[in-house]
């Protein structure tokens, strides 16, 4: 008999192997996500960066191509204002004067965006839209509110809470999520500052409720490492990112590729909040420039239109390309459930390895 990967956690969420694709944004879609799902993993759409109507479409999208549970990852701020227009920008700093000149260069226009993944009330509407579409699994980034928790559970849904400190996950715990998943310092995107050991060992201290790990994770026996310290899944972002499913830009997908072991940074520069990104010319011009950084979400507001313009126009060195720390062991583009399997299959292996360690 094939040896399987399981814990509990695959009955509460009704999944084969514990293994979940991060929502991550502009990169974590229906396609992507169904991939996931039906290869017996979770799969997941990063709501956060699109509309109302992108996410409702994107849903309908799995449904049309998967029967299996979804997860639908939102963000939930509490220091978010209720929309764009009540955001006070200021002038330009320098290094987005600079970026704007680099891209005129090119040809690039950098256009004013809409983009509302600040806007509580904007994500308010993305959460009654995904319940309403009966999905199975919420994650909530920055912040997990009790009302999100009732809603969810009111719908029959369970609710996710990434966290990046222990304290953020006594709070979930206290308004009552149902998983807990601890991003370590490694991860991609928003993260803290506490590596995923310490993290992971100091919230399965308290915990009351399953423990996910996440952070750099792009191989099994990372995952197996994790397991045998409680944690009951792993939470992965960077190694999906790199998959022929993902939403994200080739030339994104050729970055990760490319990465060494100390190609990221993790800078306020994004949005305000600490990000973990891969360096290049959009983090370049900001060293040296860090006083002219804004608060969350002004911050935000400035630099999207330069994302947006670089990203439309495949400009690999001035895009941001959000990833953590494991991308400099990931080589190659496959599609997701292969990765999936893969990843099951390198856990198990190591999971065993390590049992022959223990003797008498």
């Amino acid at each position: 008999m094939t040896s399987q990967l399981r814990t509990p956690l695959c009955d509460l969420l009704g999944i084969e192997v514990p293994i979940m694709q991060a929502g991550m944004g502009n990169v974590a879609y229906g396609r992507i996500a169904a991939a996931v799902s039906n290869a017996g993993g979770l799969g997941s759409i990063g709501g956060i960066d699109i509309t109302p109507e992108e996410v409702d479409e994107e849903i309908k999208l799995f449904r049309k191509l998967s029967d299996k549970p979804l997860c639908v990852d939102l963000g939930f701020p509490a220091n978010a204002p209720k929309g764009l227009s009540d955001v006070e920008v200021p002038e330009l700093p320098g290094p987005l004067k600079q970026l704007k000149s680099e891209l005129d260069e090119h040809g690039i226009e950098v256009k004013p965006t809409t983009d509302q993944a600040i806007s509580l009330a904007d994500n308010k509407k993305k959460l009654e839209i995904a319940l309403d579409h009966g999905v199975e699994v919420i994650a909530c980034a920055l912040g997990t509110p009790a009302w999100v928790v009732e809603a969810c559970h009111a719908k029959g849904a369970k609710v996710m809470s990434i966290v990046g400190l222990a304290k953020h996950a006594r709070s979930a715990i206290r308004n009552g999520t149902d998983i807990v998943i601890v991003q370590g310092t490694e991860g991609g995107g928003h993260t803290g500052e506490v590596g995923l050991i310490t993290l992971l060992a100091e919230v399965l201290e308290f915990a009351t409720v399953p423990v996910v790990a996440a952070g750099g994770l792009v191989k099994g026996a990372q995952i197996a490492a994790c397991l045998t310290m409680g944690a009951q899944g792993a939470w992965v972002g960077t190694r999906f990112l790199a998959s022929k499913e993902s939403g994200s830009e080739d030339v994104f997908k050729q970055a990760v590729v490319e990465s060494e072991y100390d190609s990221t940074l993790r800078s306020l520069l994004f949005d305000g909040l600490h990000v973990r990104m891969l360096r290049n010319r959009f983090t370049e011009v900001w060293e040296g420039h860090e006083d002219e950084l804004s608060p969350y979400p002004v911050q935000r507001v400035l630099t999207m239109p330069f994302k947006y313009a670089a990203m439309k126009a495949n400009l690999k060195t001035h895009m941001s390309l959000p990833s953590g720390a494991g991308a400099g062991m990931i080589n190659d583009v496959p599609g997701a459930a292969d990765i999936l399997h893969r990843l099951a299959e390198e856990t198990v292996e190591a999971l065993q390895g390590a049992g022959k360690l223990v003797v008498g």
